[in-house]
């Protein structure tokens, strides 16, 4: 199950994603989802969700400000939805 962590800059996504880097882990990056970014410019890391808690804790110990955290639903039709998960 894949989940996406919502940003409202490239900056901010990138500053989590630096903090993994130096530990040899890799996340992308992506455009979020027109309907979860407010006025649509904004940015998420995807990440599956054996990673759940490592990055809630990394987004609390950087004070990184989020947007929310979604989980991506597939449907039968291959349509993507997103559901929040706080």
């Amino acid at each position: 199950m894949e989940y996406l962590a919502i940003f409202s800059s490239v900056n901010l996504v990138n500053q989590l994603k630096s903090r993994f880097k130096r530990d040899g882990r890799y996340f992308d990056m992506i455009r979020a989802p027109h309907g979860l970014s407010p006025g649509g410019c904004g940015f998420a890391l995807r990440f599956s969700e054996e990673d759940l808690l490592l990055i809630k804790q990394a987004i609390e110990e950087q004070k990184i400000p989020l947007n929310g955290i979604y989980r991506e639903a597939i449907s039968v039709n291959g349509s993507k939805s997103y559901l929040p998960l706080e």
